[in-house]
């Protein structure tokens, strides 16, 4: 028996109209840039989509010479082809190199995708627990640690021998640095995975901070982070299918 071939995604008739009226309309600044980086003609002054399909797309430019018109034009080959997202994000790394390049600011698509992100993607800037909250933990731990290391403890606090035994507070203590060891562990191997997939959501600074917090305040500082987390799952799920290119 033979195996069944797989399709290779293609653009349609539709898709492929789209993509060269928004790229030629919206973004005719980005395929300039690129027209005078990779075509090698600094001079050109009008650049355009003059074909597009699921392997490349032709760029095509205008300059003038000695008083006359030029013109010429460049193929790119589509390195994955993922649907007419995967065009614009293509197109998009082009621009940001060639306007690198070039001294230019940075393109519109790259703005736009930025702007896009923004609004999808959940801030995991650190949040530090309200002081008193802070100060209590903090204090609590201090408390704690000194009722299970010292043997003759200060008078003022003596009477607590009474309630709980030197050995009972040194448990709960280790305890409460395993459990807090623990969860900076789970926050520093979730905020590598969202570093690793997300660069631009977390950064090692941050987490580094929110792996301290998880350290010293343990669940008191982390409920704000699961927050983030989940809020970042119900973002994720109410993005549209990608079925085109990034919206307007």
């Amino acid at each position: 028996m033979s195996q069944a071939r797989q399709r290779r995604p293609v653009l349609s008739s539709s898709d492929r109209d789209a993509l060269k009226s928004r790229l030629n309309d919206s973004y005719a600044g980005d395929l300039l840039s690129i027209a005078r980086h990779f075509g090698g003609q600094p001079a050109a002054h009008q650049a355009r989509i003059q074909d597009i399909d699921h392997t490349g797309f032709t760029l095509a430019w205008e300059w003038r010479e000695d008083g006359q018109l030029q013109s010429a034009d460049m193929q790119h080959v589509m390195r994955e082809f993922a649907g007419p997202g995967s065009v614009i994000q293509e197109v998009s790394e082009l621009a940001v190199e060639a306007c690198r390049e070039l001294g230019e600011e940075p393109p519109r698509l790259a703005r736009d995708k930025q702007a896009i992100d923004s609004r999808r993607l959940v801030d995991f800037a650190f949040v530090m627990p309200r002081l008193p909250v802070a100060l209590l933990v903090l204090a609590g731990l201090v408390g704690l640690g000194y009722l299970a290391l010292v043997d003759d403890v200060h008078p003022m606090v003596r009477f607590t021998r009474d309630f709980v035994s030197q050995t009972a507070c040194y448990y709960i203590f280790v305890g409460c640095l395993v459990v807090h060891f623990f969860e900076a562990c789970v926050v520093c191997a979730v905020c590598q995975l969202i570093k690793t997939f997300q660069p631009q959501q977390m950064s090692t600074g941050t987490q580094a901070k929110w792996t301290a917090g998880g350290l010293l305040f343990g669940v008191f500082c982390l409920h704000v982070f699961a927050a983030k987390i989940m809020r970042q799952f119900a973002l994720a799920d109410a993005m549209p299918a990608n079925r085109g290119p990034w919206p307007r």
